[in-house]
């Protein structure tokens, strides 16, 4: 006897009231500057940034969303060496608001299919898990939400003012030579 599996069919469209444009493309709009500007954001519709220490995992250039490759050396991507390892910065920014072992959390493989989707909507339709605010429950929540956006705005400002110069590179194509 052969059983017959149903596989549920993807339906992009957003449910219940979202799917009208004006809603879902200004929530998407203020969603993705807001992610952009603040977390470098990648557009991946999976948002896990409260569990990485508010440090977008998908700026990994492998896509790596479950800890480093092992790769990186002395802090540097194995990819690309004059950058520093997305792991890195998400394991010491994770450090920095006591979530080290939020980390320890399996996060499921990314679905393609939710990029350049909204995340929340996503969360709210039940396509995807671990979109949360993970507070990790010391004091009133006012006060941790504070507390998150503080360290969020100076890690964001130290990243800027220790931003790598490309156009210091050391090479003979960039000198002339």
């Amino acid at each position: 006897m052969v059983t017959k599996i149903e596989i549920p069919k993807f339906n992009p469209k957003p449910k219940k009231f979202w799917h009208l444009k004006c809603v879902y493309k200004p929530l998407y709009f203020f969603e993705e500057l807001l992610k952009r500007a603040m977390f470098d954001c990648r557009s991946c519709g999976q948002c896990i940034l409260s569990t990485t220490g508010f440090v977008c995992p998908m700026r990994c250039p492998k896509t790596l969303r479950n800890g480093p490759c092992g790769g990186a050396f002395d802090g540097n991507c194995e990819v690309d060496n004059s950058k520093r390892c997305v792991w890195c910065e998400i394991y010491e920014s994770a450090a920095d608001l006591d979530r080290v072992k939020m980390l320890e959390k399996f996060q499921p493989p990314i679905d393609h299919r939710l990029e350049e989707t909204s995340a929340v909507v996503n969360w709210i339709d039940g396509r995807i898990e671990g979109m949360h605010l993970a507070i990790k429950g010391n004091g009133p929540t006012i006060v941790q939400l504070i507390n998150i956006a503080i360290h969020i705005i100076v890690y964001r400002v130290k990243k800027f003012l220790k931003s790598s110069k490309f156009w210091q590179k050391q090479e003979s194509h960039y000198l002339g030579v």
